[in-house]
């Protein structure tokens, strides 16, 4: 009788191993579709036309109220509609930061483009330092992403950035 209370002793704790190792990889299973669909639903955001629409947007009315010192613009339509449209890309750099986007994968789709808008909003971040009195701006993820596809960017698109900066 004690042979059997050991051999079921050893077999529940065999069964209770097993087990965890199958939750673990049904957590790195999940982990890895929960990633899949974070770079699905990027990627449809991405190609959708209003996307194209709301970055023409974006540029024009930096171009149109950083010229101007950002006279009129603070607290308008422009204002929220451009500060959202940034946004979107520094939700993007906090899922690459907290690793549910890889880097490489939102580097070679965005390339250069995420380069190009953090040069247009970088002087609407520091408008929105000095506008509130605070030392950091509310873009950090997107100006790291921003730097990261810079540093992954090939020689001649690094070379135009220098000779625009």
């Amino acid at each position: 009788m004690p042979n059997l209370v050991t051999v079921l002793s050893e077999v529940s704790s065999i069964a209770v191993i097993a087990g965890v190792v199958l939750i673990l990889f049904q957590l790195k299973q999940n982990a890895k579709e929960t990633r899949a669909t974070a770079a699905f639903a990027l990627l449809e955001k991405l190609t959708d036309e209003s996307y194209v629409r709301r970055r023409k947007r974006m540029h024009d009315t930096l171009k149109k109220y950083g010229a101007k010192n950002w006279k009129g613009f603070d607290d308008t339509l422009q204002d929220w509609e451009t500060r959202n449209f940034a946004y979107l890309y520094e939700l993007i750099g906090q899922l690459v930061q907290q690793r549910i986007i890889d880097l490489d994968t939102v580097t070679e789709a965005l390339k250069y483009v995420v380069v190009i808008d953090w040069e247009a909003v970088s002087p609407l971040a520091n408008h929105i330092m000095e506008r509130y009195k605070v030392k950091v701006h509310h873009f950090q993820n997107f100006e790291w992403l921003a730097m990261q596809a810079r540093n992954s960017l090939g020689e001649e698109w690094k070379n135009y950035f220098d000779n625009t900066s």
